[in-house]
C-alpha cells in the first residue's frame, strides 16, 4: 500500500512521528500499513494549505483522507495543532483509532473474515474498498461515507480535548506524560470534577490573593542586612555576631547607634492539607460567577485551592503535604508532579472519619493544618483533647457542614458556596 501524498516519505520528520504513534498502546500490534501512519500524521502535522494530494493514485485510502481533508472540522482542528508535534501526534492516534473502528463496514461486506484481515484491518478495508469501486458496487461509497462521518466526528472530539490541553497548560499542569495515554487523558477531559477544577484554577492564577504569611524563610540565625542605625535597645539581641565583640568594640558601636544586625526569621509554616475525598463531595455546592451562579462539585474547588496553595509554597521554599481521607486517612503526598497527578484522577467514595484524621495530624506538631471536609458524623472526644493539648495549628473548614465539638476546640471556617481562594488566607 503506498502513500497518497506528494511527499517526502523518507523525511526523518515524518518517520519519527510515524513511529511515535505506531509505538502507542492504543495501536501498538495493530499491524497499520506504514503508509497509512505516515499519511496520517502527515496531514495533522503539516498546515493543510500546503498539503498535496497526488494526482496519480486513485485508491481508496486517498478517496476517505480526501474527504477528511476537505471538512471543516478536520481545518479548524489543523489550524489549532499543525507544527505541534505533540498535539499532532495525539490527533494522528486519535484519527487512526478512530479508523480501526471501521473495521465493523469490512465485516458487514464481508462477513466471514480470514486472518489476514483481522491482522491487518485498514489494510484490508482498503483493499476491499477498491475491489468495490473497480466492480462499480455502490457499497463502496456508503461505506467510504460512514467512515468519513467517524473520522469528521473524531474531529471534533479531538479539538475539543486541544481545547483541555490548552487549560491544562495555563494553569501550569504538564501535560506531556498525560497525552501518552489519549483515552485516559480524554476521559479526564469530560470528567466533570476535573473541567471544574481547571476552571477554578485559572480564576485563581488571574485572582489569588497573595498568601497570608508571604515572607520567604530565611537561613537559620537570619542574613545580615549590613550597618544600620538602632532604633531601641531591644535590638542588641540582633547583632552578628555578638559572641565575638569584645567590650571595647561593642561598647563603640552601642554608643554610635551603629551596628551590623541580622533579618528575622521567615515566618512561613510548612501546610499539611486534609481533603475529604467521601461520596459526598461530589455533590454540589454553589459558586458564583461575574455573571451568574454555577453548581459545581466540592471537592473541585477543594482540590483547586490544595493546588493552588501547593504551587504558592513551592516558589517561597516551603511545601504542602496532601493526605486524603475518607473513613481511613491516606499516604502522604509531598512531590508536586504527584500531586497533580493525584488531584487529575481523584475519585470522591467511601464515608468520613475525622477522628482518624485527628490521630493522624499528632504527627505534624510543626506544621499548620488545615482539614477540609464536608460531613461530620461523630468526633471522638478523645481525639479532639490529644489534639488540643499538643498545641497543634489546626483550621477546619466545612462545606455546607457544621460541628458545634469541633467550632469550640478549633478555628473554624463555614462555606455555605464555593470560594476557592479560603486556603491562601488562613
Amino acid at each position: 500500500m503506498k502513500g497518497c501524498l506528494i511527499e517526502d516519505y523518507k523525511n526523518p520528520v515524518y518517520r519519527s512521528l510515524a513511529r511515535g504513534v505506531l509505538s502507542n498502546f492504543l495501536l501498538q500490534n495493530k499491524k497499520i500499513p506504514l503508509a497509512v501512519a505516515l499519511d496520517s500524521s502527515i496531514i495533522h502535522y503539516k498546515p493543510w494549505s500546503q498539503i498535496v494530494f497526488n494526482p496519480h493514485i486513485q485508491k481508496g485510502w486517498k478517496v476517505i483522507l480526501e474527504n477528511y481533508y476537505n471538512t471543516d472540522n478536520y481545518r479548524i482542528l489543523n489550524n489549532a495543532i499543525s507544527g505541534d508535534p505533540m498535539l499532532s501526534k495525539y490527533a494522528t492516534i486519535h484519527f487512526l483509532n478512530s479508523l480501526l473502528k471501521s473495521e465493523e463496514e469490512l465485516k458487514e461486506g464481508k462477513p466471514q473474515l480470514n486472518e489476514e484481515d483481522k491482522q491487518n484491518p485498514i489494510g484490508s478495508l482498503m483493499n476491499y474498498i477498491d475491489t468495490q469501486v473497480s466492480k462499480g458496487n455502490y457499497k463502496a461509497q456508503k461505506i467510504i461515507q460512514r467512515i468519513n462521518q467517524f473520522l469528521e466526528s473524531e474531529a471534533k472530539e479531538i479539538l475539543q480535548d486541544i481545547q483541555t490541553i490548552e487549560s491544562f497548560t495555563h494553569v501550569g499542569i504538564p501535560v506531556a506524560n498525560l497525552l501518552e495515554k489519549p483515552d485516559e487523558f480524554r476521559e479526564k477531559a469530560r470528567n466533570k470534577i476535573i473541567v471544574h477544577l481547571v476552571k477554578f484554577l485559572q480564576k485563581l492564577r488571574r485572582e489569588a490573593p497573595s498568601l497570608k504569611q508571604a515572607k520567604a524563610p530565611t537561613l537559620i540565625g537570619g542574613r545580615p542586612l549590613g550597618i544600620k542605625k538602632l532604633q531601641r535597645f531591644s535590638e542588641l539581641s540582633r547583632i552578628l555576631p555578638i559572641d565575638y565583640l569584645d567590650d571595647d568594640l561593642l561598647t563603640y558601636k552601642v554608643a554610635s547607634k551603629t551596628a551590623r544586625v541580622s533579618e528575622s526569621y521567615g515566618s512561613i509554616q510548612n501546610y499539611v492539607v486534609y481533603l475529604d475525598k467521601s461520596g459526598s463531595m461530589t455533590e454540589s455546592i454553589s459558586y458564583r460567577t461575574l455573571t451568574q451562579t454555577e453548581y459545581v462539585p466540592k471537592i473541585s474547588f477543594a482540590s483547586a485551592s490544595a493546588l493552588t496553595l501547593a504551587q504558592l509554597l513551592k516558589k517561597i521554599g516551603a511545601k504542602m503535604t496532601l493526605k486524603l481521607f475518607d473513613i481511613e486517612v491516606h499516604d502522604p503526598i509531598t512531590d508536586f508532579s504527584s500531586l497533580i497527578e493525584t488531584l487529575l484522577k481523584i475519585k470522591a467514595d467511601s464515608g468520613t472519619n475525622i477522628s482518624n484524621v485527628l490521630e493522624d495530624a499528632l504527627k505534624y506538631r510543626d506544621e499548620k493544618i488545615i482539614i477540609i471536609t464536608d460531613g461530620i458524623d461523630e468526633v471522638s472526644e478523645e481525639s479532639i483533647k490529644k489534639a488540643k493539648s499538643s498545641n497543634l495549628d489546626i483550621t477546619f473548614i466545612f462545606i455546607k457542614t457544621d460541628n458545634s465539638l469541633l467550632k469550640k476546640n478549633f478555628p473554624c471556617i463555614y462555606l455555605k458556596e464555593a470560594k476557592p481562594e479560603v486556603l491562601l488566607q488562613i
